[in-house]
């Protein structure tokens, strides 16, 4: 049992010892929340499949020192896949938010528009795009060199409050 009612329940599939392979299972609910899916690990790799449901606004909380609390929109989770191996990432799906709001960390209220989060793959980088109907808000790039460069533009940031919108800001760092 996690806070605020979420539970992650899990059964693992059988499979050969000598496979060097587990296969699980996995469903997250609670109160406004149901995601279910497929972990696979191997000593060489991480992976997550066919992971499906909604998401609702509640999860935040569980994220510590998140910068947004009690946030009304919820999201439609279909993320075909996402993986870890040696030396590169994937990525494949959607996650679509609907409009609505959330309060900073100094109780400001703010509005988000409906968005999408496009996941995909560029040789051996996963990729994942915000955007909103006018177009590109953030760009996150899980390098396959072991690097994270996100890119957060002007239209992006100004759904923080406080953070610059003169120009595209990108920061990237190793891992």
């Amino acid at each position: 049992m996690l806070q605020g009612g979420y539970a992650l329940d899990w059964s693992t599939q059988s499979w050969p010892l000598f496979a060097a392979r587990a296969v699980v299972d996995w469903t997250l609910q609670g109160p406004d929340t149901l995601l279910t899916g497929v972990a696979v690990v191997t000593p060489w790799s991480v992976a997550g499949t066919d992971i499906l449901g909604r998401a609702g606004p509640g999860l935040i909380a569980l994220v510590p020192g998140a910068v947004f609390k009690n946030c009304t929109s919820r999201a439609v989770v279909d993320v075909q896949e996402l993986s870890w191996r040696s030396s590169a990432v994937a990525a494949a799906g959607v996650v679509s938010f609907d409009a609505g709001t959330c309060e900073d960390f100094l109780g400001r209220t703010s509005s988000l528009p409906a968005m999408t989060l496009d996941l995909s793959t560029k040789g051996a980088d996963a990729l994942a795009e915000l955007r909103d109907r006018d177009g590109r808000l953030a760009q996150v790039t899980i390098a396959g060199d072991r690097r994270v460069i996100l890119r957060i533009e002007p239209e992006g940031a100004t759904l923080v409050p406080g953070m610059p919108t003169g120009g595209p800001m990108v920061v990237e760092y190793p891992f």
